[in-house]
């Protein structure tokens, strides 16, 4: 009768030998990633109200970008534009008391 697999190798000690090409290979794939850098950089000089627009901004868009796909939309992906609808609300209500009247 012919077998159609191979018989394994006699024995995995060789392959496992060189421990600096075991130590580079798991350095390789386990190594420590680099930090992530800040995805969004802010002016040092930014004012707070100049802060607070550019967030009721992001958030304006944050909103019109999630209203195109409301229909399919998830219970989760509601919840969450809803928050962003009152975070909006809430950092507009900021930039109006700054704002004299």
């Amino acid at each position: 009768m012919v077998k159609i697999t191979p018989d394994p190798p006699h024995s995995h000690k060789d392959f496992l030998s060189d421990n600096a090409l075991t130590r580079r290979a798991i350095d390789y794939y386990l190594k420590a990633s680099a930090p992530d850098a800040a995805p969004y950089l802010i002016n040092d000089n930014l004012s707070f109200e100049e802060a607070l627009a550019r967030a009721a901004d992001l958030l304006h868009c944050a909103v019109t970008t999630a209203q195109v796909g409301h229909d399919a939309m998830s219970g989760h992906q509601r919840a969450v534009m809803h928050l962003v609808e009152m975070a909006k609300v809430v950092v507009d209500q900021s930039l109006d008391c700054l704002q004299p009247r």
